[in-house]
Parts: structure tokens; sequence; C-alpha cells
């Protein structure tokens, strides 16, 4: 399973394509008054603007290199503050040998950049730029009963990633088991890691390796369409 296309909704349409732009350095494709596109790697990130003022809260990860977590900690401290917890700016994920560290954007959504040691793949190119995000890592879709949107999404066979039933209370990885992007399936109310902003149900689009769009729409009502070819 890869996640090749997330859109996100917004009241803050045009902070949020400046942070983009101006404080990541990376560059808008289609775009029109309502929305905006950037390319993240191999991957897109649209930006919506919401018709609703409900609260919303996103968290996501973008994959870098395997062995340029220190440059790209380094490149993003030159531009945003970096999120702190327990007195420290990254951890280290040993169970699945990646380092992460994490910032807000504009809407203050929870962003993250993970260096999955053994999985994603090394550079030698000397200066770290947003050209080298390698694309979504992660992408949270926050409902408020996990078991049941997990068993819609099992129809189009994606489960939890180490193979156990959904766990209600805590994240829940959605993919394949070594892989390099993953859903991640989030109860509300969740503390987010290095933020105290709670998990909240928001709308939310993905497209699933071309072949389907899973969707939570402006309503919070959960919907898995297929894409006609």
């Amino acid at each position: 399973m890869r996640i090749t296309e997330a859109t996100l909704y917004t009241n803050r349409l045009d902070e949020m394509k400046r942070f983009y732009v101006e404080k990541l350095g990376l560059s808008v494709g289609e775009e029109d008054s309502t929305r905006f596109q950037i390319e993240l790697g191999e991957d897109t990130l649209i930006f919506q603007e919401a018709v609703t003022e409900q609260e919303r809260q996103y968290h996501f990860a973008i994959n870098i290199q395997a062995n340029r977590f220190k440059e790209a900690k380094e490149w993003i401290m030159s531009r945003v503050p970096l999120l702190i917890e327990e007195g420290e700016d990254e951890i280290y994920f040993e169970g699945i040998d990646a380092s992460s560290l994490y910032f807000y954007d504009a809407d203050e959504n929870v962003i993250e950049l993970i260096a999955r040691h053994s999985i994603n793949p090394e550079s030698n190119i000397k200066s770290f730029s947003s050209n080298e995000f390698l694309g979504i890592g992660e992408m949270s879709l926050t409902v408020e009963d996990p078991s049941l949107v997990a068993k819609a999404l099992e129809t189009i066979g994606v489960r939890r990633r180490d193979g156990n039933s959904i766990d209600p209370r805590h994240l829940n990885f959605m993919g394949p088991p070594n892989h390099n992007t993953y859903m991640l399936l989030v109860p509300q109310g969740r503390v987010w890691l290095f933020s105290p902003k709670l998990s909240i149900p928001s709308p939310i689009q993905m497209v699933l390796d071309q072949q389907y769009i899973v969707e939570m729409d402006e309503k919070l009502e959960f919907h898995i369409h297929s894409i006609k070819k």
C-alpha cells in the first residue's frame, strides 16, 4: 500500500501556501483560488480551502533518506522551531530502526521528518534541501471508532502492520510490514508525540496505490471509492 496523494483542509490557505513554499522551499504545482498542491518526492500533498470552520488536526510524516537525518535536522532547524518533548527534539524508534523530528506548519498540524535507516534509500548529495524529500511516510486518519473503520479498510486489503487486532485506544499502523508508507488509524483524543495537541476527526482524502480513495468527508462520514480506469 502506498499513499500517493493526500488532501487536507484548511481555513488559512494563503498562510499554508507561504509556509510550504517559503519555509520548506517546496514548489506549487496545480492551483486555483480554493486549493494548491505541492510535490513531496514521488507523492502529492493538496491543501483545500475548507467550507466550514470546524476544528481540524492533522499529522503526517515525510520520508527522508536513511543516512541524512543529521543534515535534515540542521536544515529544518534553520527554518522552523522543532517541537520538544522531555527536553528532547528528536526520537529514535528502535523497533523500526528510524529517527524522527517534529514541527508545526502554519495550521499547527504536527509534521514529522522520518529517516527509516534500514528501508529508505541513501543519498550522497552534500547539502540538504526539500528536493530530498522522498514522499509521504505516514498520514493520520483520526476516527471515532477505529475498529469499525478498520473493517472497511480490510475490504480493500489494508490491515494493521503487525497483523494484530485493532487497538481502539492507540495508534494503529496500517499497511504491509517493513514498508516505508503507513496510514495511521488513530482514535480521537490521543495526544500526539512532541505536541500537547489532541487528535481530532478531520476531513481528509487519501489515494491508495492509484486504486482507491479513502475519505473522511466534511460531515466526518467515512467512505472508500474505487478509482475508475
